[in-house]
């Protein structure tokens, strides 16, 4: 090889170096405003549609979720309310964790001590660098396919007991409108939202904080402490 040809070749090397390290900044920056996004909100509402499972064997759910931070230093409020296809309820306050099923009569509370388990109310509440917790890694060729929308991966960087990936969708505004997270048997929880809005309730209110975060069960509901 020629000098002038192997300079060559090393010049181009070294762009094509440079462009990888600059898409990977552009990233990086792109997910840190989304998460200082949510971080600065005060809540958040939205519909979901939720798919789990493969095509063939797919479970369908549906439903509505707020999410409240009472005071710009609390952890902040999550409440998930499902309409399919059963009626379920789920409050995570930061402390605990409180899942509501109706056809079972049954309320599970678990400590914060399974909180980690929580992905979608970390991504939500920005309480914590998301990158300090996961890898950020291009998205998987299954799901870079779009168009519209940016897509990254993140992949936890300690293990996790039920998380092996989360994909994330946010649009230009920051806002992110789909997550897929994949569990250690490549089952895939696919989470779509729409109709989101930002800052609709009053802050620093009371009132709100505890109308979210109370459970109205029937009596004889089955409490089950974790």
């Amino acid at each position: 090889m020629s000098k002038v040809a192997f300079r060559s070749s090393i010049l181009f090397l070294l762009i094509c170096l440079l462009l990888v390290d600059t898409a990977w900044a552009d990233l990086r920056q792109q997910v840190e405003a989304v998460q200082k996004r949510y971080r600065s909100l005060t809540s958040l509402s939205f519909d979901f549609q939720q798919t789990t499972g493969s095509d063939r064997r797919a479970r369908q759910g549906a439903g509505t979720c707020i999410f409240y931070r009472p005071s710009p230093n609390s952890v902040g409020i999550m409440r998930w309310n499902y309409t399919a296809p059963d009626v379920q309820i789920i409050v995570n306050d930061g402390k605990k964790l409180s899942i509501y099923t109706q056809k079972d009569k049954q309320l599970l509370v678990s400590s914060a001590a399974e909180l980690e388990s929580d992905i979608t109310y970390s991504l939500f509440a920005g309480n914590r660098n998301l990158l300090d917790d996961f890898s950020l890694h291009p998205a998987d060729s299954r799901f870079a396919d779009s168009r519209e929308l940016q897509v990254v991966q993140l992949v936890p960087k300690k293990p996790h007991g039920q998380i092996k990936t989360v994909h994330c969708w946010f649009d230009s505004n920051s806002v992110i409108r789909k997550l897929v997270l994949e569990d250690h048997f490549d089952t895939l929880t696919k989470l779509e939202f729409s109709n989101v809005k930002f800052n609709t309730l009053p802050a620093n209110s009371a009132k709100v904080a505890e109308e979210l975060v109370r459970l109205d069960v029937p009596q004889g509901t089955e409490i089950v402490r974790q």
